[in-house]
């Protein structure tokens, strides 16, 4: 199977015409025409990722952050870009328009591994939806569906603004989706999570009541990988799909 004929099967879930304004996805390293037989999933084309590739043998890195973001006037040694020519391993990056899909989707993974049920869209964005919504199977404390979240995740520790009300409807957005907070409490959302929050953000979340969870960038957009590679699987026979067992976060905790 070609590279082109992944990129359609993501395309298919996932419109790369989707994308927003900002955004530059699809195939941004190497040959549509190039035939792979291994396929590796991260989040970040990174040194590490790229020599886990290389030690994998695979010929194509499906990234969720593209490798190429603004226009480049020069392609050094030692950049990631050169690197990933120089061994010939193929890049995929699908970002915003996989951010909104559905099923299959990062914020749609990221409803799934919090356990969310009924989950639908809430906050439109072109002709699909920005923010997902779902329900938790029970009511619970702020503080226990924290400790929810840090579990479903891995997280080691997790921010919040304390709400004082039950959590049953959730919003989400994964990465750096504090913007859409404010939208998520006219949507009805007890409780909102994201990677990454402002300042102002959390000042208006907390006047408004919402509890709004920020989960780290990293750790809210990683369930998509596996997800993503399940349906891969299962539409593009002939590959195997892997997740990158070498990506870490970029940060640590002290």
């Amino acid at each position: 199977m070609t590279v082109e004929a992944i990129y359609k099967a993501i395309d298919a879930i996932a419109p790369f015409s989707e994308s927003m304004d900002f955004d530059n996805t699809g195939i941004l390293v190497g040959d549509p025409q190039a035939e792979v037989t291994d396929a590796l999933l991260c989040l970040d084309v990174t040194p590490r990722v790229l020599r886990e590739a290389c030690e994998l043998g695979v010929q194509l890195i499906i990234s969720h952050h593209p490798v190429i973001f603004t226009p480049l006037r020069a392609v050094p040694s030692g950049t990631i870009v050169f690197d990933l020519i120089r061994s010939g391993i193929n890049v995929i990056s699908a970002h915003t328009n996989l951010d909104k899909a559905y099923p299959y989707g990062v914020n749609h993974a990221l409803a799934e591994a919090l356990g969310l049920q009924n989950v639908h869209g809430v906050i439109a964005e072109g002709n699909s939806y920005i923010a997902y919504m779902g329900e938790l199977t029970q009511e619970m404390t702020p503080e226990v569906f924290g400790a929810q979240i840090k579990e479903a995740l891995g997280l080691k520790s997790l921010r919040y603004t304390p709400a004082n009300r039950m959590i049953r409807t959730v919003a989400v957005v994964g990465g750096a989706g504090g913007e859409y907070a404010a939208e998520a409490v006219k949507c009805g959302a007890d409780a909102f999570v994201t990677g990454e929050v402002k300042q102002h953000e959390a000042i208006a979340a907390r006047a408004d009541g919402l509890a709004l969870y920020e989960a780290g960038h990293y750790h809210t957009e990683l369930p998509y990988r596996q997800m993503l590679a399940d349906y891969l699987t299962a539409h593009c026979p002939g590959v195997r799909f892997r997740v990158s067992k070498s990506e870490r976060p970029p940060m640590e905790s002290l």
